[in-house]
């Protein structure tokens, strides 16, 4: 377990938890994410041709030279003597396998020299062999003053590795046919890593203004499943807690959540991107937005961050209609609200900011790996399903232009804000509190139920 300080973890001793016993304003809330899939659209794929002690793969890699050297270590080959030509693939979102499909078809093309060889992963291999993003629990402890004001924040995160690239300068390989060769390298023996905003640690130290603030990490090494790089690694759960923990306070304290915030920020960009995002969604009172079915009820949810603490602002705001009876959500609109420095392609930024969305809403409503002592058991469409073209909702991107500030990365800022902006949508909606990704029917039923026993 490592302190996190200014957003690096730090080897040291851990911190005793901020605790005011006995406030009747200190609440602690858990949130977990599960092991979740890249779930590209096609299949891991590669193509190899090897001939006179020279190899050359085609794949859709995230790293090519990573990768050559990974594979020339393994067929003991100069590095050299291998070249790797990147081509698109049909969706990475992180470390998938497609690096795996290139080692594959690199061993068969040394067996068939002078043969190219075509590689092609069926959806069974995908989904039961690729690196998954890792489950996480994030655990949250805070107390407000008199004022209303968070006082002491308290933030700890258990979580398998989320870095498990092909790096040839390890002990072992990190790719999967070498395990399986008959002389098998060993697996990598993961380590925690201390940069700033990696891992598990991204986004867990928040930008809000806390005078007593203290973040932990906690280093999880022996995953029962293979874990890699997904869509913005840690963030994803750091920032689903976060937000809704923001939320769950601002409730507490009987404040706009939208209030509350502004409350606990200072940094003027991002009270200006806060304040666009609301202005654009506009303050529809919830009376007016209830349909005559009155088994179906209305909920907004608003989440912000900035992504690793240094990079683009994103504030998100869903709004979904809940079916009482069946479960069943339906996004119905977002808005996405970011400043991302100097702005060079509109149309790009805000294609990043659509796309993390509905990928972000398809991880937070539907996406789960099953698993148990007998395997993998989500190994198609139907045993992992993903968001579907009918719960896409109109979604509405503000983009506030710095022109003197630098240009920042977005790919994966919309990410945790979304899971965050569902979570408090529901809140709104049916007047309890999902901790725990997924959100599917059952989950959203059995939440219902609870609350209809609780005593009024």
């Amino acid at each position: 377990s490592f302190p996190v300080i200014d957003g690096v973890s730090t080897p040291g001793q851990i911190p005793p938890l901020n605790s005011n016993a006995g406030n009747a304003n200190t609440i602690s809330a858990t949130y977990l994410r599960p092991y979740q899939m890249h779930a590209s659209l096609a299949p891991a794929a590669a193509v190899a041709y090897y001939e006179a002690k020279k190899l050359t793969i085609w794949v859709h890699s995230q790293g090519v030279y990573p990768i050559r050297d990974s594979i020339a270590k393994i067929l003991g080959l100069e590095n050299d003597s291998v070249r790797v030509i990147q081509l698109e693939g049909s969706g990475s979102y992180g470390h998938n396998g497609a690096d795996d499909a290139a080692l594959d078809a690199a061993l068969l093309a040394r067996k068939m020299q002078g043969c190219p060889v075509v590689v092609k992963w069926t959806r069974q291999d995908d989904f039961s062999w690729e690196p998954y993003g890792p489950a996480m629990v994030m655990k949250l402890h805070a107390s407000l003053g008199n004022d209303n004001k968070i006082v002491e924040w308290n933030h700890d995160v258990w979580s398998y590795p989320h870095l498990g690239r092909p790096n040839a300068a390890k002990k072992g390989s990190d790719l999967l046919a070498s395990w399986h060769l008959s002389n098998p390298y060993d697996q990598v023996e993961p380590n925690p890593i201390h940069a700033p905003h990696v891992g598990s640690h991204r986004n867990a130290d928040p930008i809000y203004e806390f005078p007593n603030k203290r973040i932990v990490k906690h280093f999880v090494p022996n995953s029962p499943l293979r874990t890699s790089a997904l869509r913005s690694l840690g963030a994803y759960g750091n920032i689903f807690a976060i937000e809704s923990f923001m939320d769950e306070l601002a409730n507490k304290a009987g404040a706009d959540p939208v209030e509350f915030r502004l409350n606990h920020l200072e940094d003027d960009r991002a009270r200006a991107v806060i304040h666009a995002a609301v202005e654009e969604a506009g303050r529809r009172p919830k009376e007016n937005t209830e349909i005559a079915d009155k088994t179906t009820s209305f909920g907004r949810g608003f989440a912000f961050s900035q992504y690793k603490n240094r990079q683009c602002y994103a504030v998100v705001v869903v709004d979904l209609w809940l079916d009482l009876d069946s479960g069943e959500i339906k996004l119905d609109r977002a808005v996405i609200a970011t400043d991302a420095g100097l702005i060079i392609n509109p149309d790009g930024l805000s294609n990043q900011l659509e796309g993390g969305f509905v990928f972000s809403a398809s991880m937070t409503l539907n996406e789960k790996v099953k698993f148990d002592s007998s395997g993998i058991n989500s190994k198609d469409w139907d045993s992992y399903p993903i968001l579907k073209f009918p719960n896409a909702p109109v979604i509405k991107v503000i983009l506030i232009n710095r022109r003197d500030k630098p240009s920042v990365g977005s790919g994966e800022a919309a990410q945790g804000p979304t899971a965050a902006a569902i979570a408090n949508a529901l809140f709104d909606a049916g007047g309890f509190r999902l901790r725990e990704i997924p959100f599917t029917p059952d989950r959203v039923l059995k939440a219902l139920n609870s609350k209809k026993d609780l005593p009024s």
